[in-house]
């Protein structure tokens, strides 16, 4: 029996720790173990975990995104001290501090102990895509230096896999693009109107057209572009509201920016709310505003939902969306390209319809189960 031990840094849930939950859920439990491991609190990730069968959780008190250099040395002391108790097969890392800090302790585990273990690294997006000069300059290097430590590198885009490339992190023999897939049967959307009555209660008037996202609340989901986008409709569409559905850091400042801009009755965030893709149908319309990606589970959910789409060029949402065919896509960071998206969607109801159909088409395609089976003959 093989043991897979997989290492995120951050136990609260999104996209990453998706990918995580399926395919230590999904993994044949008689023919393997499954470990996942955590850093930054007891998130929603370990409670989905709980209880499965073949599948052990371990908290990580010193793993987090931005370390100081005594909390990233504590956290390297950690994943090595985790790596000789459990003595794994495979590494499996995901999220860019976790497959830092993790293919280093696995560099040291090995040496140490004369172990044999494979390290598989899953690319979410490059953090050294995103905008800035420090930190994508300081996460190039991170992953530039660690390449070596890693076996193989899973990467959920063509953009992604010709990015690594191009910057020379790793040879391209080394890379493997699998896209993210999606169990659409077990999804079970609510109807709209029952999801409509969940999302809305006590945020917006139920009678609003609505423009909608899941996201957690970090600067590259590239919400401010957003809100200036509403800002832009709202002047020409009083009857319509924007909703988000997701918590994070961002909070503060972008109630701040909503309020700045007289949005407060127009631009709602919801907060958590548990298994938010069953409440997709309450949207008219989902949006992406995105600044960074890697390939989005909320855009896959969105297109099995059946709703239009628009979104931004960035990480593999072009390889799910093909513009003015299954959704519209415009260039991220531009609030005015948004607007003129979304008020052309508006204003059209037989093209919503047509978007929508052809990105359902396109998701089925994307099956978990193609995904898993990709993933699983790297063990």
């Amino acid at each position: 029996m093989k043991k897979i031990l997989y290492l995120i840094t951050s136990s609260e849930y999104g996209g990453a720790q998706k990918y995580v939950l399926d395919l230590a859920a999904n993994l044949p439990t008689a023919d393997y173990q499954a470990i996942v491991a955590a850093g930054e609190g007891d998130g929603e990730l370990f409670k989905r975990l709980k209880g499965l069968p073949g599948v052990e959780i371990v908290k990580l008190s010193n793993l987090k995104r931005m370390p100081s250099p005594i909390t990233a040395r504590r956290g390297l002391k950690e994943i090595i001290g985790l790596l000789v108790r459990e003595q794994p097969d495979i590494l499996h890392l995901n999220s860019s501090m976790a497959g830092f800090l993790g293919s280093w302790a696995a560099r040291i585990y090995k040496k140490r102990n004369r172990a044999n273990l494979k390290v598989i690294y899953t690319v979410h997006g490059w953090v050294f895509s995103e905008p800035g000069f420090l930190k994508p300059l300081v996460y190039f290097l991170v992953e530039k230096i660690s390449a070596k430590w890693k076996d193989a590198f899973i990467v959920l885009s063509e953009r992604d896999l010709k990015a690594g490339v191009r910057k020379k992190i790793a040879p391209e023999n080394k890379f493997i693009k699998i896209h993210n897939g999606l169990d659409i049967e077990s999804l079970q959307f609510l109807p709209k109107e029952q999801a409509r009555e969940v999302i809305l209660k006590n945020f917006c008037d139920e009678n609003k057209i609505i423009i909608g996202t899941l996201a957690n609340l970090y600067a590259t989901k590239g919400l401010p572009y957003l809100i200036k986008a509403a800002r832009i409709i709202a002047k020409e569409r009083p009857e319509v509201g924007f909703v988000v559905i997701g918590e994070g850091p961002e909070r503060k400042a972008l109630e701040k920016l909503t309020a700045r801009l007289g949005l407060r009755q127009t631009f709602f965030l919801t907060g958590t709310i548990p298994s938010a893709a069953r409440y997709l149908a309450a949207f008219d319309i989902f949006v992406l505003p995105s600044i960074k990606e890697g390939l989005p589970y909320a855009v896959l959910e969105a297109m099995a939902a059946g709703l239009p789409i628009v979104a931004t060029y960035v990480g593999g949402v072009p390889e799910l969306i093909e513009n003015d065919k299954s959704g519209l896509l415009v260039e991220p960071r531009n609030p005015a390209a948004l607007a003129r998206a979304l008020g052309q969607l508006l204003g059209n109801p037989a093209q919503q319809k047509n978007l929508a159909h052809a990105a359902r088409q396109r998701v089925e395609k994307l099956s978990l189960t193609q995904m898993l089976n990709q993933t699983y003959s790297l063990y």
